[in-house]
């Protein structure tokens, strides 16, 4: 069997003081250094090898009269410790390496830069796709030509294409954005629509100065496409589905001990409750109360001092015909503009589940959602900080970084470099204090990798704690799938988290003391929308 693996990158968080990061840089580049010395006296001991094999090997075969071989060698190794040592100063020199790279993984050592190279290179695709359109054309065949060579909804091809087309992703799709936005031709409906809206805002606001829609008219901001996609989508959606939204409580039988599988306690609890809320796998299956509703999960939480808190639980697009998760409020919850995020279905769902569970204005409340779930939550962090104590947000495969999520709200955010989804919002998180962004890669651990399988071995012996070729995902097809599936996520924030970083470790505190104390329930609401 042939596992995928996922290793993470962290991104934000607290910044090391200048000297501390001074400390850890000089200690990774002597791990580095001592490795290069170590790989170098492997080289020297191979070396021995081979010569000290070709001269024993030589007098074996030579026992004529004639046989004349000068050993130049004076020595009592044999050719066989020459290549023992060898191996044992590779295997040194490899493991002082990962150690090297740990150092500079877990204390995010070249995140800013990286963070810096990854932006300009997404600024120059951006601006290629902006000035040439036409350029979109194979990258959009292509990803429809993988789409329909899918069968039985594998997505295994649209997989591969994500996969080879990551690099491109970001700056392809803020360069389409800026193309509709600027091209009267592609882009004068969403113009006019955007337009409209700014100068009616303004408008009723009393504003006196104008010159903020012109400005703002030809930003380029794939928010702003989305603003103008959901003046029609919502329309059209409102008209098919409706626009009435119930609510509902589920009644929970008495024998359905256990709804969720954690108490959701932590940042990886909460992660293993979304994707089994996802997925269908608790207590209570929502299906069977009805197929057509989306559902979340609320959990409440009491403290010692008899105060409360709260986590919410936001799975993501489900499809479903009368669902407030459909994919049209995907456009709504990103839009630029709060009036259309709070109209959002989705959103309104959420909000409304919280009114009714119970939720108070001072109470510290934790919000996690995956893909559109997570969009929910980074809208309602932004646009009902006044209402809401909005303590914590945890995203999975959601684009939030066009959203003004409040500085005093901490953001954990997980994404996957190949996952088409988290990069629809065209940009980078924003890298902040209590802001951190995990993004990992996912690799097919074949023969290829044979070198890593064999550490990963290694380590398992000796019982280390950290495998430098990532976490197994657990949970999919040999085959792989859309790294947009939450147990990528899983083994990204679980990869993140064994690195002991100390910017993992500080969301991972913050979170649980929002959630601390005794759980004293676990209720599941279904979103259901009608004419």
């Amino acid at each position: 069997m042939m596992p995928w693996k996922v290793q993470s990158t962290i991104i934000g968080g607290k910044a090391l003081s200048a000297s501390k990061e001074q400390e850890y840089l000089y200690c990774s580049n002597q791990l580095k250094n001592l490795s290069y010395d170590f790989n170098y006296l492997s080289e020297n001991w191979l070396q021995a090898y081979m010569r000290i094999m070709s001269i024993t090997l030589a007098k074996n075969s030579c026992d004529g009269p004639f046989c004349n071989i000068s050993d130049s060698i004076n020595t009592s190794l044999s050719y066989e410790e020459c290549r023992i040592n060898s191996q044992e100063c590779k295997l040194i020199s490899e493991k002082l390496l990962d150690l090297s790279e740990l150092i500079a993984r877990a204390n995010s050592l070249y995140s800013n830069a990286e963070l810096s190279t990854r932006n300009f290179f997404d600024n120059t695709v951006s601006l290629c796709f902006t000035l040439i359109p036409s350029l979109s054309i194979p990258m959009l065949v292509s990803a429809g030509i993988s789409l329909n060579s899918d069968k039985n909804n594998s997505m295994t091809n649209f997989a591969k294409w994500s996969n080879a087309t990551a690099p491109l992703q970001q700056g392809f799709i803020r360069g389409i954005s800026n193309n509709i936005l600027i091209n009267p031709i592609t882009g004068f409906t969403i113009h006019g629509l955007n337009f409209m809206k700014k100068a009616k805002l303004l408008f009723n606001n009393g504003k006196q100065d104008k010159s903020i829609i012109f400005n703002n008219f030809s930003r380029s901001s794939l928010s702003e496409v989305s603003a103008g996609l959901s003046s029609i989508t919502s329309r059209i959606n409102n008209y098919s589905q409706g626009n009435k939204l119930t609510v509902s409580k589920i009644n929970i039988p008495n024998k359905s001990k256990t709804i969720l599988p954690k108490n959701g306690q932590s940042i990886k609890e909460a992660l293993t409750n979304i994707t089994e809320l996802s997925s269908g796998n608790i207590g209570v299956h929502p299906p069977l109360a009805n197929s057509e509703a989306a559902t979340i999960a609320i959990q409440c939480f009491k403290k010692k001092d008899g105060s409360k808190s709260w986590l919410v639980t936001i799975p993501g697009t489900d499809g479903k015909p009368h669902s407030p998760f459909g994919w049209e409020q995907n456009a709504e919850v990103m839009s630029a503009y709060k009036s259309d995020r709070v109209k959002a279905d989705s959103a309104r769902m959420v909000i409304n589940a919280m009114k009714k569970a119970g939720i108070q204005k001072n109470d510290p409340v934790a919000l996690i959602g995956h893909s559109q779930g997570g969009i929910v939550a980074a809208a309602i962090a932004s646009d009902y900080s006044k209402e809401y104590n909005i303590q914590h947000v945890v995203t999975a495969g959601s684009p939030i970084a066009n959203h003004n999520i409040p500085e005093k709200t901490w953001v954990t955010s997980i994404e996957m470099e190949d996952e088409l989804v988290a990069n629809l919002d065209g940009k980078s998180n924003p890298s902040r204090s209590n802001w951190v962004t995990i993004r990992a890669k996912a690799t097919h651990f074949d023969r290829k990798n044979i070198k890593n399988s064999k550490k990963s071995k290694e380590n398992n012996e000796n019982n280390e704690k950290y495998d430098i070729s990532g976490v197994t995902v657990k949970g999919i097809d040999e085959k792989g799938t859309l790294t947009h599936d939450l147990h990528y996520h899983q083994a990204a924030y679980e990869d993140a988290s064994t690195l002991g970083s100390s910017a993992i470790l500080n969301q991972e505190n913050h979170f649980k003391n929002i959630v601390d104390g005794k759980l004293e329930s676990t209720t599941l609401w279904q979103g259901v929308m009608n004419k």
